[in-house]
């Protein structure tokens, strides 16, 4: 299991808009293939913090995961909302 956590912060006056923006890349990417978990997270103690939590069977759905039309929105649409660059650690999931 290939397992992606990605921090994003954004703007405090783009807390809304952002989670707008990821429910339709999260709506898109637990209906792939491929794809076991899809969680959007949101730090309560730092509300413009989160945390998506991506699980796929494997690195080539994670690439596949990259080429949908859900994803390439997304990730035009976020740049304006940040207030930082995405910071990503990955893992391999051993025990769902």
């Amino acid at each position: 299991m290939h397992v992606t956590l990605v921090e994003i912060n954004v703007h405090e006056d783009k807390i809304g808009q952002f989670i707008d923006v990821f429910r339709q890349n999260h709506l898109g990417s637990v209906q792939e293939a491929g794809n076991l978990r899809f969680d959007v997270l949101q730090d309560p103690e730092t509300p413009t913090r989160f945390y998506i939590y991506e699980a796929y069977v494997d690195e080539q759905a994670v690439a596949m995961h990259k080429t949908t039309p859900h994803y390439k929105a997304c990730v035009e649409q976020l740049e304006p909302l940040m207030s930082g660059p995405r910071k990503k650690t990955v893992f391999i999931g051993l025990m769902p």
